[in-house]
C-alpha cells in the first residue's frame, strides 16, 4: 500500500506499508493533510481511495479491494553488459491517469527486477539508476499473465541546453521573452534551470529530442532539436523557440494559487459532533478564463472524526460539509495567503438522491454524461466516483427532477430530510 500526496512524482520513491496476514496495513507516522490511500499487490492490479483527510491526532482508514493485475520482470544491465545494480523502476499505465500509483522495484545484486501488481494494458516503465534518470520503455501486460522486460543502458552524458529567441517575424508585435519565461526544458527527461538561464542533466545517450516549453503573454511557445548523445561525451546545444500560431483570448495560465488553512469540526443538527463527514472545497480554475459559465469543481475530502483542515484558496470562499445521508452545511469565510481560520460547520437536515450512472453508447468527453437538477445548476455538492456512483447531497426536503446531459428524459424524486433516495441504474438514451 502506498500514501499518495499532490503533485505526484515519479521522481520520489513511494511512502510504503506491507499487508499483514489479516491484509491490514498500518501508517503509524501519516503526515497530515490530504492524501490518496493505493494498494496493488502479487497478481493483483491498482485500487485507491483519493481525498482522505488526516489531521493531528487523527486516523483514516479504507477497505480496497484490488481487480486482477499483471507481472513484470527482466533484468537491466550497464552499458558494458554488467547487472545495473539499486536501479528504482517505476511503472505507470499508458494513458497516464491522475493521481495513479507507480509501481515500483529495485533491481538486485544481479540485476533481477520484478514488477508485481502492474495494471493490464500498456505500460510505461521510468528507469532512476544511482547516476541519473534514464530514458523510458514500453511494455504490454496482459491480466493475470507474466510479462518479462530487458533493459540495456545505453551509458549518459552531461547536457547543457542554452534556449534563445528565434529571428522568426512571429516575435515582431511582441515584447522579448525572459529566461523566466521558459517553464520546461527536456531531453526525454526533465533538466534542471540554471542561474545563468541554461538547463542542465545527466541524460541517457541516443539519438534524443530536446524540447523547449514556456509561455509569455498571451501566447505559449516551444522549440525542439534532435541531437546524437554518446556516452561520456558532454553536449552544450542552443534551441530556438517560437511563439504558437494561435493567440488565447485572455492569459491562459492561471497564476500561481494562494492558500489559508481553514480548521474546525462538524457538527450534527443538534449540535453533537458528526463522523465521517466530507468538506467540498473550490478548486483554483485552471486557466484565468472559463468556458462560458462552467462552474468551478471540488475536492471532496473525507475525514474520519468531526475534525477537519483543509487549504481553500485565498479570497471570500464558502467550505461545505456533507454526510453520505445528504445532511449538509457551510460557512463563508474570508482569508490571506498563509493566514489560518477556525471555525465550526453544522448542518441541516437536508438529503440526498443517488444512483448508477451508465456509459453513452459513444461517450463523450467525459466518461459520465453530466447530471442536471433542474431546480438548481451550480450544486456543489455531487459526486460521481469511477465507477459510476453518483450522489448529490444537500437537497432539501421535497420534490426534485433530476436528468443526464442531452437526454430529455426527467427523473422525478422526492427528498426526505437525512436520508437519500436511490434512482437505481440511469442509463443514456440518444433522442435519435
Amino acid at each position: 500500500m502506498a500514501l499518495l500526496r499532490d503533485p505526484i512524482d515519479v521522481s520520489t520513491p513511494l511512502e510504503t506499508a506491507v499487508t499483514n496476514a489479516q491484509g491490514i496495513a498500518l501508517f503509524p507516522e501519516a503526515p497530515t493533510g490530504v492524501v490518496h490511500l493505493c494498494a496493488r499487490g502479487v497478481g493483483h492490479g491498482e485500487a485507491c481511495e483519493h481525498d482522505l483527510g488526516l489531521v493531528a491526532g487523527g486516523s483514516i482508514s479504507t477497505v480496497l479491494a484490488l481487480p486482477p493485475g499483471a507481472t513484470l520482470s527482466g533484468q537491466v544491465r550497464n552499458l558494458d553488459g554488467t547487472p545495473a545494480v539499486g536501479v528504482r523502476l517505476m511503472a505507470l499505465s499508458v494513458p497516464s491517469v491522475p493521481r495513479q500509483m507507480p509501481t515500483q522495484a529495485v533491481t538486485d545484486a544481479n540485476g533481477r527486477y520484478i514488477l508485481d501488481g502492474v495494471t493490464p494494458g500498456a505500460v510505461r516503465i521510468h528507469p532512476f539508476t544511482p547516476e541519473a534518470q534514464a530514458q523510458t520503455r514500453e511494455a504490454e501486460v496482459q491480466a493475470e499473465a507474466w510479462a518479462t522486460l530487458d533493459i540495456q543502458l545505453a551509458g549518459f552524458t552531461p547536457v547543457t541546453v542554452k534556449p534563445r529567441r528565434s529571428r522568426s517575424a512571429r516575435w515582431r508585435h511582441f515584447q522579448p521573452a525572459t529566461d523566466d519565461d521558459i517553464k520546461a526544458v527536456s531531453v526525454g527527461v526533465p533538466l534542471r534551470r540554471q542561474d545563468d538561464g541554461t538547463w542542465t542533466g545527466v541524460v541517457e545517450a541516443g539519438n534524443r529530442t530536446v524540447t523547449v516549453t514556456g509561455y509569455h503573454g498571451w501566447r505559449d511557445f516551444h522549440g525542439g532539436k534532435e541531437v546524437a548523445l554518446s556516452p561520456g561525451e558532454p553536449l552544450v546545444v542552443q534551441v530556438p523557440y517560437d511563439p504558437s500560431e494561435h493567440l488565447v483570448i485572455g492569459s491562459p495560465h492561471a497564476p500561481t494559487p494562494r492558500f489559508f488553512e481553514f480548521a474546525g469540526h462538524v457538527l450534527l443538527p443538534d449540535g453533537t459532533p458528526a463522523q465521517g463527514a466530507r468538506i467540498a472545497v473550490a478548486q483554483p480554475p485552471m486557466h484565468v478564463l472559463r468556458c462560458g459559465n462552467t462552474p468551478p469543481t471540488y475536492q471532496h475530502v473525507r475525514f474520519e472524526g468531526s475534525g477537519f483542515a483543509v487549504k481553500p484558496a485565498a479570497g471570500h470562499r464558502t467550505v461545505y460539509a456533507w454526510l453520505d445521508d445528504g445532511r449538509s452545511g457551510s460557512v463563508t469565510v474570508e482569508a490571506q495567503e498563509g493566514e489560518r481560520i477556525v471555525a465550526d460547520i453544522r448542518l441541516e437536515d437536508t438529503g440526498a438522491v443517488v444512483g448508477n450512472l451508465g456509459p453513452p453508447a459513444e461517450p463523450p468527453f467525459e466518461p459520465w454524461p453530466s447530471l442536471h437538477l433542474w431546480d438548481d445548476e451550480d450544486r456543489p455538492l455531487r459526486r460521481v466516483t469511477g465507477d459510476g456512483r453518483f450522489i448529490i447531497a444537500g437537497l432539501p426536503p421535497g420534490e426534485h427532477t433530476l436528468s443526464l446531459e442531452q437526454d430529455p428524459r426527467r427523473h422525478a424524486f422526492v427528498i426526505h430530510a437525512g436520508g437519500h433516495t436511490d434512482l437505481g441504474h440511469l442509463r443514456y438514451e440518444d433522442p435519435q
